[in-house]
């Protein structure tokens, strides 16, 4: 296979290193909080108790306090005490602190704690300047290979599409801004079946003369490769020459090849072009298509028959693992070659595989793809480890993500079925985006008809991007959701356009206000003098806390979810706390404050691909 693309710098790194965030804003709260309990055990009990596990967490209901630990269970377990006698001797003990307001036993044992407004205040003041939000870089960098979007080209890129492109890219971002070293891969489909089937096809319309298909549109294409699909299953003639060119193909018969490369061209650029719309971090350095792999196919056989892990089956060179049967019970082979001598997907993968670990050098392998690909990755990876290509040192995650759904009515009921066009087929992100830049621009007509041209239709491409994102990555992957048009252009509710009008609102507020940022960074001196405000500033602190177990979830609904909260907390304090007509000192804290958020949403946003506007 070719050599991957050049390695990329993370994020992280190029924002700050690592040493610079051992006590972020939010966890040096904690971290104080942790030392006091563990200070006030030592003053209580004769052991040290040095060994046991002190943990401080956002309290999940604030009406208990704001953190709350465990601690006291692991203290009662070496003092043969209860729980609830092991708390109240440790909150009796507790020292003086700047942190802690009151500590009281809840529960079982818990011990629940408040902080110090001006405890709060101090460590939302002190982190404002903070580009990464007091988000710290892992302490375990790895290599890692994110898969994603993988489209099956010669054809428009259509919603099914969407959810890997748009989930894998949210990954990539994140584990970057994490501090990991990301490889994005486009595995795309160029060397298959579907190719196969459009050159037999084309040669059966044009002959040598493929002149008229170069000047051809796309769609073009997209007809003749169903009405190639359709042909196949009724002329046996033509599915044996659809066959056999696959097989022409691979073995690089130069009259396969120059269709081929015609058809990628085309479609490439057409790809591209919807990435650079997208905002997806994926360009032409991430390809990795199936033909990039041709010349190493062979010796992916080869390798696995001298490991003796092949069978043969009619012909075809099989694996068959242990674990992996079919619903009667029959043992369920991984097809590695056929028996036409040809290579398909599972052969593909392999080569894949090794590429990564070989040449990339990968510690952790993340492939997007719909769950219905579940079962073919388990024994992808099962032959692989076999194999001796994937070792336990590296991690091979297949993440399977959900449908997209749409309510049809049929015979006075509403049932949901697969997100298609009234015709019956696939929808196109292309007129996705066109019909969600049209809504966005006549709402924005309605809403501000002030704004130039060129300022509306780029608001309008963003806040599209934001309604299709946010509306996928609020879900679990692996959930199917409901795609709805009116629910996600909603100016309230969860949705992207909601946390998007909180942004703008701030913007024009530092407009109005003729605040600059950096001055406001001077001085961020934050008051509290509202219960809201408090509100806000945990939240705030909060932020650095949602990434703790990212790394093995890989779902970006928590992120989404912080987002809506604060946005809607935002409104909350805008209703309730005047900021413009306030007294000097009060106008500046809010102000501060109002900045802190807005940055907290354009950067969980920007991890999310959806750039932010200031006017909509």
């Amino acid at each position: 296979p070719r050599p991957g693309p050049a390695l990329r710098a993370p994020l992280g790194a190029m924002l700050t290193s690592r040493n610079d965030f051992e006590r972020m804003p939010g966890m040096a709260l904690a971290d104080s909080i942790k030392e006091a309990l563990e200070e006030a055990a030592r003053a209580c009990f004769a052991r040290a108790h040095a060994g046991a596990d002190c943990q401080v967490t956002p309290c999940r209901e604030r009406k208990f306090g704001d953190y709350q630990s465990n601690f006291a269970f692991h203290i009662a377990k070496e003092e043969k005490l209860t729980p609830r006698d092991a708390a109240a001797a440790i909150v009796k003990a507790l020292p003086e602190n700047e942190a802690i307001e009151t500590a009281e036993v809840a529960g079982a044992g818990f011990i629940n704690i408040r902080v110090k407004d001006a405890a709060l205040a101090r460590e939302a003041a002190q982190g404002l300047a903070d580009p990464r939000c007091g988000v710290p870089l892992t302490a375990n960098p790895l290599r890692v290979v994110v898969d994603y979007s993988s489209p099956n080209l010669a054809k428009d890129l259509h919603v099914g599409t969407l959810r890997s492109t748009v989930i894998g890219d949210s990954i990539a971002r994140i584990l970057e801004f994490l501090g990991h070293e990301v490889l994005r891969q486009n595995h795309y489909g160029d060397w298959g079946a579907n190719f196969g089937v459009l050159v037999a096809m084309i040669k059966q319309r044009c002959g040598d003369d493929l002149q008229q298909m170069r000047e051809a549109p796309l769609e073009e294409v997209e007809r003749l490769y169903a009405a190639a699909t359709a042909l196949k299953e009724t002329d046996a003639d033509f599915a044996r020459r659809a066959a056999a060119e696959v097989n022409l193909l691979q073995a690089g018969d130069p009259d396969a090849l120059a269709i081929w490369g015609l058809l990628m061209e085309k479609t490439l650029q057409n790809c591209h072009e919807l990435y650079r719309r997208l905002n997806v971090s994926l360009d032409e350095s991430h390809d990795s298509p199936e033909s990039a792999y041709r010349e190493d196919l062979p010796r992916v056989v080869a390798e696995l028959e001298a490991k003796r892990l092949l069978t043969e089956s009619d012909n075809a060179k099989c694996a068959y693992l242990e674990g992996f049967r079919n619903v009667a019970g029959d043992p369920l082979p991984v097809l590695v070659q056929k028996s036409d001598e040809g290579y398909n997907y599972a052969t593909t993968e392999l080569a894949a595989l090794r590429h990564r670990v070989n040449r990339l050098g990968a510690q952790r392998i993340i492939i997007v793809t719909d769950r219905g690909q579940q079962l073919h990755f388990q024994m992808i990876e099962a032959l692989a480890r076999k194999a001796g290509w994937l070792s336990d040192a590296v991690e091979l995650r297949h993440l399977g993500y959900g449908v997209v759904l749409q309510e049809v009515k049929e015979g006075g009921a509403v049932k949901k079925t697969r997100f298609k066009t009234r015709q019956g087929g696939t929808v196109k992100i292309r007129d996705l985006l066109a019909e969600g830049v049209k809504r966005n621009r006549r709402a924005s007509l309605e809403r501000t008809p002030e704004l130039d041209e060129a300022e509306r239709e780029a608001a309008a491409e963003r806040l599209t991007l934001a309604a299709l994102k946010y509306a996928d990555l609020k879900q679990r992957p692996e959930m199917d959701y409901t795609f709805n048009w009116e629910q996600m252009l909603a100016s309230q509710g969860n949705t992207g356009i909601y946390i998007m009008y909180c942004h703008v609102r701030i913007a024009s507020l530092m407009s109005k206000a003729g605040a600059a940022p950096r001055e406001l960074e001077s001085n961020p001196v934050l008051r509290v003098s509202h219960e809201l405000e408090r509100e806000l500033l945990l939240r705030l602190l909060a932020f650095s806390e949602l990434f703790a177990d990212y790394e093995n979830k890989l779902s970006a609904h928590v992120l989404c979810g912080y987002l809506h909260e604060l946005a809607s907390l935002y409104s909350q304090f805008w209703k309730h706390c005047p900021i413009l007509t306030a007294d000097a000192a009060v106008k500046q804290s809010r102000l501060v404050l109002s900045l802190a958020v807005a940055r907290r949403i354009k950067l969980g946003l920007s991890l999310l691909g959806v750039p932010v506007v200031d006017r909509m």
